[in-house]
């Protein structure tokens, strides 16, 4: 009897476990559609200067917090239909928030609207 239950116990932990994860790459991760270029790059594309943004966001790490803040601009990006940014500055500093710190990022871009652009 207790061989059964260890064995539907674990059963039960495996199905939560598997729960969790997802297997599918494509259903975790989808490419922006704005991209992240350089001041040669527009210069070479003929992209048109929409304007520059900056914003400072947090998260888990550092990484994350620039990726959460790359995140951010990508989508203000869009919404003027631009489709590249290029990064003007980017660093790490510390936020506090109710008397705890948290890891932030603050990340400068210039938007840009290319005509053409092809990630490569």
């Amino acid at each position: 009897m207790t061989n059964q239950l260890k064995i539907f116990s674990f059963i039960v932990f495996m199905f939560f476990m598997n729960s969790c994860v997802s297997f599918d790459e494509a259903a975790t991760y989808t490419t922006h559609p704005v991209i992240i270029i350089d001041r040669v790059q527009a210069k070479e594309f003929n992209c048109v200067y929409l304007y520059n943004n900056s914003v400072i966001e947090t998260g888990w790490n550092y990484a994350s917090a620039t990726a959460n803040a790359l995140k951010v601009l990508k989508d203000q990006a869009l919404v003027v239909q631009g489709n590249a940014i290029a990064i003007e500055d980017s660093y790490s500093t510390t936020q506090y928030r109710n008397g705890y710190s948290s890891e932030a990022a603050s990340v400068s871009v210039i938007v840009y609207k290319c005509p053409t652009v092809n990630e490569s």
